[in-house]
């Protein structure tokens, strides 16, 4: 199963090679819309209820300054919350872009078990974006950030 959305990682940077100019206003319906360090590595970003659960999340790195070209993943969870129950947070995936340098788009499956989160009518549903070191011995360092466009449901 991780060699499939390995494969799937692969396929979807291969399908897209060139590296977006942040300076290219490229896709005017793209928004720059979340910004991670390594002093804030993560972000929660409120969802609206999905008609459908979707299968794919595209990720969109539209910069990257990380001087030291330090390696780092990005990863990606849905988190659901409700008065009274515990929060529940399903995993979705991470990429992590090579060279560490280089921005791009990325299409993550979702499982199962988080497309049954984001059906989900009651409650608060969000995405939780993060960096996270590549190696626990190897924390993120500054300066290192990391632009994303709003993320992509299909």
């Amino acid at each position: 199963m991780k060699l499939a959305g390995f494969l799937l990682v692969v396929l979807a940077c291969a399908a897209d090679t060139r590296s977006p100019d942040p300076r290219d206003p490229g896709d005017p319906t793209q928004k720059t819309h979340v910004i991670l360090t390594a002093g804030a590595p993560r972000q929660d970003l409120a969802l609206s209820a999905l008609a459908t659960p979707p299968a794919t999340l595209t990720l969109t790195i539209a910069a990257i300054d990380n001087p030291s070209s330090q390696a780092f993943s990005l990863g990606a969870s849905v988190m659901w919350s409700a008065t009274g129950a515990g929060a529940i947070e399903e995993t979705i995936g991470s990429i992590a872009p090579y060279p560490a340098t280089e921005p791009g788009s990325f299409a993550l499956g979702v499982p199962e078990a988080a497309r049954r989160t984001l059906a989900r009518s009651d409650g608060q549903l969000s995405l939780r974006l993060s960096l996270q070191p590549i190696a626990a011995d190897r924390p993120l360092a500054d300066p290192l950030r990391v632009t994303l466009g709003d993320p992509a449901w299909r």
